[in-house]
């Protein structure tokens, strides 16, 4: 638009004064349209056109003069916009670039033209520095120059580096140099070219000179010690050698030379002599391709001989290297073993005891003949070589291993022998009847060795005779009287407690078969009539040519009487007995003696209830608090075997402090002492709460309890704490008689008048011939042996239940289970005041 209005007003500009002219002087024009040749009577009107026209050539003469004016003005204003920016971006670079060299850790020197150009020695000669000068400014001035630089150098170095330095000024040569400082830094000078700048490149490599040194030092013992290596493998005495990839030989060792006859290890290698056969390298390779390691055992001619060699050979980065050990001596070894085990299995064979060998794989390496015979196990299964536990498993499945409650904690039992250097022996009942002898021992060679004996038969025999023996032993040592055997050569064969006990004769001096002579000077002190020794001896020697059975009478100086027997045996032996038939004068002194001894016990057993009080619980107490301050760790750690030793500790002292108070009860119970203290009480919060007390013991051995009884079963008349220790007994007694996956009941009914607690379990029970006694003190059988206790927890159950007035029931079966059943008043008689008289001066006894 501005174009236009420009090009509209210069077009009028230019035609006013044209049309001015033209109307003045329209015959000046004719004329001068007639001076080039037109015709004047002919151009007096297009006079007037060309006129016209020639003004609007003029007038867009203008425009275009305008428009090409404006458009350079644009056009020199942009270019410099773009010389600004490039001005601004090249001052953003440099100032970039300086900051770079700035935080340069080197000092950079650079010399601009002018510099160049100045004398040596003014001012304007200083090069421009950047970059890290710290090392290199003088600490006094803070300042640097190149002459300052020159002068921290060495004389020779400094020389160097000035003339470098004027080279590159004046020529521009390049040099790279090091340099040494006054104070030992090694500098890097590095000198080139810029342009028309010349710049010097200074770097303190004092550190990397040292780490150099430092590696080269480095790989130097690094090649020292591989020199002493291959030095110590070549010095070997064994062959070695290392391959290529390709599996040739590259180097070898001076003992492998020798076995290969070679004149030296370089001629070894260079003719390639191989130690090994084909077959050997071939099932090396064929290990190596699988593992980094392989070895065989080769035979090879090694200086003439054929030796054995155990070969390992090792996976390389860039190879293969073996070694070859001489194993010729381990090797005939070997074979003489072979052919010894061989032997000695071919006997084990023949013999009737039953062998079998394990391996230290637990694995049978070996059995004999009797072995299948004994076992009747699979032979081809057995030559397979099953495991140890797998055998026992075959067995067992067989029935023929005897039977175990826990049969995986047997085995482990038994896998334990290939550990320990004890050995194992033990006898098997088998189920069919059969007993056999076991001997476990470790193998010389690893692994165990088993003796199998069926002992049956024998074991029988011995049983019968050793029974049969035992009889007539007890049957001797439990007579009144007095029995002694002579021999016919008049030795003491035989005799019992009581012949002993007649005749005032130790024990020891009857051992060894002492003579009828020696007898009789022993006990001549308990009588000294000749005449009836002589009848003795006459009796016993057979002296006198007869042998008669006798019996006599002797009066002892002791006032003592005691009358005799002599009786001759079928094979030659003389029966002596001997029997105290002492007067009624001697029987009336042991019945006083008796009284005494029970008047003395009833006293003893006063002082007893007092002692057990003081003299046991107050060290049981003090052992409890100081075990359970050790248990605490208070003074120090303990370890694990430490730990279990101190509870054990504690839990001996509480049970026997358990016991101590069991006894102490039924001491005050046999007084006529205990009392009762009488209240309500509820039936359930007392079975639930022994409930409680025997959850964490029968969580331990993993026996189940059950409750039966109603929440509204009521209350009764009774004592609680009693109740209650009732209940803890019973329970403590089910769970002695159970075995993990029993169950335990504890419940209790109401009658009309009466109550029922009872504690019912699923253990082993009672046997019969048991079942009258088990109420009785210290009676402690039940259905087996191997649950033993003090024998006061039912026999204080039924006195403190006959204390409220009840009785005990007991139903028991072996294998099934036991139930004891209290049954209880509604309510207890009270106690009378003599009884809480006694109770009072017994639980003073009790504190004291």
């Amino acid at each position: 638009m501005l174009a236009r209005r420009l090009l509209a007003g210069t077009a009028a500009a230019a035609l006013r004064p044209l049309s001015a002219s033209a109307q003045e002087t329209p015959k000046g024009l004719i004329d001068t349209l007639a001076s080039f040749g037109f015709p004047a009577e002919a151009s007096a009107e297009p006079a007037l056109a060309f006129t016209f026209a020639i003004s609007i050539g003029i007038a867009f003469a203008g425009v275009l003069a305008a428009i090409t004016g404006l458009r350079s003005a644009r056009a020199a204003r942009r270019k410099a916009q773009e010389r600004e920016a490039t001005l601004a971006a090249l001052e953003t670079r440099l100032d970039a670039a300086e900051a770079i060299l700035a935080a340069e850790p080197d000092a950079v020197f650079i010399w601009t033209p002018e510099t160049l150009r100045a004398a040596p020695g003014t001012f304007q000669a200083r090069p421009r520095i950047v970059g890290s000068t710290a090392t290199l400014v003088d600490p006094s001035s803070g300042d640097l120059d190149f002459s300052y630089l020159l002068s921290r150098l060495e004389p020779e170095n400094a020389g160097r580096l000035n003339t470098a330095v004027q080279r590159l000024r004046t020529r521009g040569a390049r040099f790279s140099l090091h340099v040494q400082s006054v104070d030992g830094r090694t500098f890097e000078a590095e000198g080139r070219p810029a342009g028309a700048l010349a710049v010097l490149w200074l770097r303190d490599v004092t550190g990397e000179r040292a780490e150099v040194s430092r590696l080269k030092e480095r790989l130097r013992q690094a090649e020292k010690a591989r020199d002493r290596f291959e030095e110590h493998l070549m010095q070997a005495p064994f062959p070695a050698w290392r391959r290529d990839r390709e599996g040739n030989l590259v180097w070898v060792n001076a003992a492998y030379a020798r076995a290969v006859d070679a004149g030296t290890p370089e001629d070894a290698v260079k003719r390639g002599i191989e130690l090994l056969g084909e077959e050997v390298q071939g099932a090396l390779r064929r290990a190596l391709f699988d593992s980094t390691r392989a070895r065989e055992r080769s035979h090879a001619i090694m200086e003439g001989e054929r030796r054995a060699l155990d070969v390992v050979e090792q996976r390389l980065s860039d190879g293969v290297a073996g070694i070859a050990i001489d194993v010729s001596d381990l090797d005939q070894a070997e074979a003489e073993l072979r052919r010894h085990i061989e032997s000695h299995a071919a006997t084990l064979d023949r013999v009737t005891t039953a062998v079998a060998i394990c391996g230290p794989d637990k694995r049978l390496a070996f059995h004999n003949r009797a072995y299948d015979a004994l076992w009747s196990l699979d032979p081809q299964w057995l030559d397979q070589g099953p495991a140890d536990g797998e055998i026992l498993d075959e067995l067992r499945a067989r029935r023929r291993l005897p039977e175990q409650a826990n049969f995986q904690a047997w085995k482990q039992a038994r896998m334990e022998i290939y550990t320990s250097t004890e050995p194992l022996e033990e006898y098997w009942h088998l189920p069919d009847g059969r007993t056999v002898k076991v001997l476990a021992q470790a193998h010389p060679f690893g692994g165990v060795i088993y003796l199998y004996e069926n002992v049956t038969e024998r074991l029988n025999l011995e049983s019968s005779y050793n029974t049969l023996a035992r009889v007539q032993r007890e049957t001797i040592d439990h007579l009144y009287e007095g029995v002694a055997v002579f021999g016919s050569d008049g030795r003491l064969k035989l005799f019992n407690p009581a012949y002993a006990n007649i005749w005032a004769l130790d024990a020891d001096k009857l051992e060894g078969e002492p003579h009828v002579n020696d007898l009789i000077a022993l006990c001549r002190p308990l009588m000294d009539d000749e005449s009836e020794w002589e009848v003795l001896k006459n009796g016993v020697t057979a002296m006198s040519g007869t042998r008669a059975q006798q019996t006599g009478r002797l009066y002892r100086p002791d006032s003592s009487v005691v009358d005799y027997a002599m009786v001759p045996l079928p094979d030659g032996a003389t029966l002596m007995t001997y029997v105290d038939v002492t007067d009624s004068t001697r029987m009336e002194q042991a019945l006083r003696d008796r009284n005494d001894a029970l008047e003395t016990a009833d006293r003893l057993k006063s002082e007893f209830i007092s002692h057990v009080s003081y003299q046991l619980r107050t060290p049981l107490t003090n052992i409890l608090g100081f075990g359970e301050i050790l248990e605490t760790e208070m003074f120090g750690p303990l370890n694990q075997r430490q730990h279990e030793y101190m509870q054990g500790i504690l839990e001996s002292s509480e049970t026997l402090i358990d016991v101590v108070n069991d006894i102490l009860d039924l001491a005050v119970i046999e007084a006529g002492a205990m009392t009762l203290d009488l209240s309500d009480v509820e039936l359930s919060e007392v079975i639930y709460a022994a409930e409680e007390f025997a959850q964490r013991p029968a969580q331990k051995n993993k026996v189940t309890l059950r409750v039966e009884c109603p929440r509204e079963i009521g209350i009764v008349r009774a004592d609680e704490k009693r109740i209650k220790q009732i209940m803890i007994n019973l329970l403590s007694n089910a769970l002695a008689f159970t075995s993990p996956g029993d169950a335990i009941v504890i419940g209790a009914a109401r009658r009309e008048a009466s109550v029922e607690l009872y504690v019912e379990d699923t253990g082993i029970g009672i046997k019969p011939e048991f079942q009258g006694n088990v109420f009785d003190r210290f009676e402690a059988h039940g259905g087996s042996e191997r649950h033993r206790g003090a024998g006061l927890g039912l026999s204080l159950v039924r006195s403190f239940v006959e204390l409220h007035g009840g009785w005990v029931t007991l139903e028991s079966a072996p294998g099934i289970g036991t139930r004891v059943t209290c049954h209880l008043p509604v309510r207890a008689a009270p106690p009378s005041r003599g009884q809480q008289g006694d109770l009072a001066n017994v639980t003073k006894l009790e504190v004291g």
